[in-house]
């Protein structure tokens, strides 16, 4: 029995070793190829006299075609091989799919909040969120990339590929392990908390029917929000007007050019509220209704920690992350 236990605890260790190495390869991969191109189109740019401003759409293929077309691939190659779970797919019902999907959003926001009060703390008000200027963008490959590819394709790394291959060792496990790594794979304490969160949701979506389009739908609602949605509010706002806003220089014409914005944004920013209120009290009323089946090869409570996290790969991954944070604290 106790042999049985050792080797049990021994397999589960390397499985997470070489998920978090996987993960590591993605995370250098990528890097290292942005730093690359980013060079490259520097050198192209200097050769041609062109203004990188006046090619938005770089910004988008530096930024993700290491990833999708470098990363993702090679680290997926690592793990193949690995024994997966397979289990009966599940539909959802369509209200509890919308019921899930507003809970995501006090998760959302909650976390946003965090993530930037925490960053301006550590950083003294120095950091800057990078995710601001790729929201900011009005380009329809903003929407392709944030709404169509980014979910398709990390619901499918952090879900799929690695839940199925270490739910074995334990739901719960697999769950908190998907969200975690998820919310660290952004490198950044200002994506950091609520990635984490609503990767908690997504993967309990995922365990529980094991059909990836659900949390890939919840995954794009919430990025279309937070990245389309939410900047074409504020930029129907006109600030100037607002900022030289006086009595003095308030008449019917001025009014006129505000009101329409100031009343989108105000309703848009009462619509959030509103969602996040009700998903507050979904979570509240729902939240012993989450629940977790033994799995077959579950690993020990006074273990669990120390073979998921403790080994070689998810040591490095986490360390790798940690340092990409503390460089995303400094000013730019």
């Amino acid at each position: 029995m106790e042999e049985n236990m050792q080797m049990r605890t021994a397999a589960a260790k390397a499985c997470f070793s070489r998920l978090g190495g996987a993960l590591v390869l993605i995370a250098a991969l990528t890097a290292g190829v942005q730093v690359l191109l980013s060079f490259l189109a520097g050198v192209v740019l200097e050769i041609l006299k062109v203004d990188v401003n006046s090619v938005p759409w770089l910004m988008w293929v530096l930024l993700f075609v290491p990833i999708y077309v470098v990363g993702f691939p090679v680290g997926l190659k690592v793990i193949k091989h690995m024994p997966v779970d397979q289990k009966e797919q599940v539909r959802l019902r369509p209200g509890e799919f919308f019921a899930i999907l507003l809970m995501c959003f006090p998760v959302m926001y909650v976390g946003n909040v965090v993530g930037n009060v925490l960053s301006a703390l550590l950083s003294g008000g120095a950091a800057e969120n990078g995710l601001v200027t790729l929201a900011t963008d009005s380009s329809l490959l903003k929407v392709l990339v944030m709404v169509v590819l980014a979910p398709l394709m990390e619901e499918y790394v952090f879900r799929k590929q690695l839940m199925d291959r270490c739910v074995r060792y334990g739901e719960k496990t697999a769950v908190v392990f998907s969200a975690i790594t998820f919310g660290l794979f952004h490198m950044n304490l200002f994506q950091f908390f609520y990635a984490f969160g609503l990767g908690l949701i997504f993967a309990y979506v995922y365990l529980k029917t094991r059909r990836l389009r659900y949390s890939v739908a919840m995954h794009m609602v919430v990025n279309f929000m937070g990245s389309v949605a939410g900047p074409w509010v504020v930029s129907q706002l006109d600030f100037e007007a607002l900022a030289n806003l006086s009595t003095q220089t308030l008449d019917e014409a001025t009014l006129m050019a505000i009101l329409p914005g100031l009343l989108l944004y105000l309703g848009y920013t009462f619509l959030q509220l509103i969602l996040v209120i009700v998903g507050l009290i979904l979570i509240l009323l729902r939240r012993k209704d989450v629940q977790f089946a033994p799995a077959a090869e579950e690993l020990p409570r006074e273990e669990r920690t120390r073979v998921v996290y403790g080994n070689a790969g998810v040591v490095v991954f986490v360390v790798f992350c940690a340092i990409s944070i503390v460089f995303s604290l400094l000013p730019v």
